[in-house]
């Protein structure tokens, strides 16, 4: 069993559990491979995310936003992110850590997923941060 905050070695990779805020308690993970590639993937998860951001240093985040701005209260109750959600908490990762790794995101509503890439574009630009929709079958390099 992997416990929060306690390295674990699995095959070679270092694997960090981290707490995150959701409506459930559940943890994100951060990956660090034999050669230092390190990825932090968030699952689901809301704001309120400076303590794990102290915690982790990636190069790459996979990271949700489940739904448009306009549904920022809904997701705020159930610990999720909008796009505006997440820019904020990107602000907050780049004050702590001094930069901000390139993103990922998932768990998009599909019925949703034209409005939420919109918005997630804005995001970017206005960070001066790549930021890419995640698919399914998606490679990802570091």
């Amino acid at each position: 069993m992997v416990e929060p905050l306690k390295p674990e070695q699995i095959e070679g990779y270092s694997i960090l559990a981290v707490p995150v805020n959701h409506d459930v308690p559940t943890v994100g993970y951060q990956i660090t491979s034999p050669d230092g590639k390190v990825v932090f993937y968030s699952g689901d998860t809301g704001p309120g995310l400076a303590d794990c951001w102290q915690q982790v240093s990636p190069q790459l985040l996979v990271i949700e936003a489940t739904a448009p701005n306009r549904y920022e209260e809904f997701c705020r109750e159930g610990g999720h992110l909008t796009p505006g959600l997440l820019k904020q908490e990107l602000v907050i990762f780049r004050e702590l850590k001094g930069y901000l790794p390139r993103v990922v995101i998932v768990h998009m509503n599909p019925a949703l997923e034209e409005e939420i890439e919109i918005e997630i574009a804005a995001v970017a630009k206005e960070l001066n941060n790549p930021i890419t929709l995640g698919y399914e079958g998606m490679e990802l390099h570091l």
